[in-house]
């Protein structure tokens, strides 16, 4: 017997639906290697640095000068920009999400971002064509993997969890998400997409049967809704 099917998807964005040049890491490794003593040193900070951009509350630029200069490279600044909007769109999960949309179910971005990324994903990257709408943390507020992240979206949707499947290619994410109920896949696009598109039929996202109903409305949260 066939799942139900669920009324939306959710997608991460880095390491799901986009990636990075072959041989990079989805952090700022490759901007300072060979320029800083510790590198993991950096980057544990920079991670620590760039939480307050994803919960929208200071602009990455800022925080990336600051930490730029706290360890002697800013001359690595312009670099580290080229790095962040480097973004490399993947070709068969995005195709997967097209066809789950022609069956009828939603799908939405749920991704941690600062602003700017996140507005430059929407009208350079082609989210606000591919998808039935984008959740970024920096408009909500809050990060994955907070539970809150998923809540507030739930309630943006009007959905309860069993409705709703998540992808992203963290397994705390996913933790925090199978926590409320959340039907949720750890996929990464360095994976077989097969193992997506099973689950996905797993799930019933992903069928033969038609549209059961209408694409929601397009829901996306940020200045350009």
């Amino acid at each position: 017997m066939s799942a139900p099917r669920p009324a939306a998807v959710l997608w991460d964005a880095d390491g799901v639906l986009q990636t990075v040049p072959r041989g990079w890491e989805h952090t700022m490794r490759p901007v300072v290697e060979g320029h800083v003593d510790d590198v993991e040193a950096f980057l544990v900070e920079a991670f620590e640095a760039e939480a307050p951009s994803l919960r929208g509350e200071v602009p990455w630029s800022r925080q990336l000068t600051d930490l730029l200069e706290r360890w002697g490279v800013p001359e690595l600044h312009d670099r580290a920009l080229e790095v962040w909007f480097t973004i490399i769109p993947v070709t068969g999960s995005r195709d997967l999400v097209r066809r789950v949309r022609l069956g009828g179910t939603g799908c939405h971005l749920a991704s941690n971002q600062d602003r700017t990324r996140a507005e430059h994903m929407v009208t350079e990257v082609g989210y606000d064509e591919l998808l039935d709408g984008c959740f970024f943390s920096c408009f909500l507020g809050i990060a994955k993997p907070e539970p809150a992240f998923f809540r507030a979206i739930l309630d943006e949707l009007a959905l309860v969890p069993e409705q709703v499947l998540f992808v992203d290619d963290n397994p705390v994410n996913v933790a925090a998400a199978e926590g409320l109920g959340i039907r949720s896949l750890c996929w990464n696009d360095r994976e077989d997409l097969d193992l997506l598109e099973s689950w996905l039929r797993g799930q019933g996202a992903l069928d033969d049967r038609g549209p059961a109903h209408v694409a929601p409305a397009r829901t996306i949260s940020g200045p350009w809704a």
